[in-house]
């Protein structure tokens, strides 16, 4: 939504309306939305090469939800993303810096993830058999986690003062 200012504006009011005690906000933690090719395309690149290495680690070449996952969802953001400008490009997701700016101007707040949230985080990754590529770390109060320290995801909360 982050190129339909108004429909996103709007839902901040009406996120704003309900009161929350806070919200949480998980988003890709590259940016797909520079106008600059060339740093769309590096961005691109580095994110999705860290999604390929950790399908490949994690799953067999012969799974199907492996190849349902890179043809469909990966195939279809990597075209978008080097391929599509104007409207047609529909991926445009930006890192947490972005959002920080425009959640200030709601008048939001971050708030911190604590320090105990981040190492249930490994914990919980350490459950798994490929879960020693998981990296987490914190950029401001908020979470980044990633894939052999390429970012993947970013995890905060929010709330309105």
């Amino acid at each position: 939504m982050i190129a339909q200012q108004d429909r996103l504006e709007s839902l901040m009011k009406v996120i704003k309306s309900i009161k929350p005690l806070v919200m949480v906000v998980c988003e890709v933690a590259a940016n797909l939305n520079s106008l600059n090719f060339v740093n769309r395309f590096i961005e691109g690149l580095f994110f999705y090469g860290a999604l390929f290495d950790f399908l490949e680690e994690c799953l067999g070449c012969e799974d199907e939800i492996r190849t349902i996952t890179e043809s469909m969802h990966f195939g279809k953001g990597i075209s978008n993303v080097v391929a599509s400008e104007g409207a047609e490009r529909v991926i445009r997701h930006v890192n947490i810096n972005v959002w920080r700016k425009f959640f200030a101007r709601f008048g939001m707040k971050e708030t911190e993830l604590s320090m105990s949230s981040l190492y249930q985080a490994k914990l919980v990754a350490e459950k798994f058999p490929c879960g020693s590529g998981c990296t987490f770390d914190r950029d401001g109060d908020s979470l980044v986690i990633g894939w052999k320290g390429t970012p993947i995801q970013s995890l905060s909360s929010w709330k309105f003062s």
